[in-house]
């Protein structure tokens, strides 16, 4: 090969590395930040939520953190687990996305006047986290809410619902 062809393939060379370089390369290194990721549903350490109640039509089940463990509204111990178990979740749960920023119609999602709420709250009575909850979206991976006084719709995980199921079948029976 004559020194002409060397300099000839070594300028091709030159022109590609600079083609990878803006074209392939530079939408990589410009790409914009990643969205923020949302904060967690209970913005405070589990240990501080003294009371978790959770209204469902007339049916309240309440649980109040005493000395050695939850109790509901009557004194009647909790079983281990579901308390701790749902704010556990909530500590670690966020919003998946907002379905809908001002539904015309709430009701669409389960939400409105008949809707369940989940209210947390500390030793103080300073609620923490209420929520309106409404169904479970139609591919049963997530669950409608929408933080109270907050017109937006919420997507949270589906795992919410399966703690609140937990919630309910734990709870202390009346006595006879």
């Amino acid at each position: 090969m004559t020194a002409r062809g060397t300099v000839l393939l070594v300028g091709l060379l030159g022109v590609l590395a600079a083609y990878l370089w803006v074209v392939e390369l530079g939408p990589l290194r410009a790409a914009p930040p990643a969205a923020r990721e949302a904060a967690p549903l209970l913005p405070v350490p589990p240990a501080a939520v003294a009371r978790v109640e959770l209204a469902e039509g007339v049916r309240r089940t309440t649980a109040l953190r005493a000395e050695h463990g939850w109790t509901d509204a009557a004194g009647r111990a909790w079983p281990d687990g579901a308390v701790t178990d749902l704010i556990a979740a909530l500590g670690g749960l966020r919003p998946l996305t907002t379905v809908d920023a001002d539904p015309a119609t709430p009701g669409d999602y389960g939400l409105g006047p008949g809707a369940r709420r989940l209210e947390l709250a500390g030793a103080d009575g300073r609620p923490f986290l209420a929520l309106e909850l409404g169904e479970r979206n139609p591919a049963w991976t997530g669950l409608y809410a929408r933080r109270a006084g907050e017109p937006a719709v919420l997507l949270v995980g589906a795992v919410l619902g399966w703690e609140l199921e937990k919630l309910r079948r734990a709870a202390p029976a009346p006595d006879p």
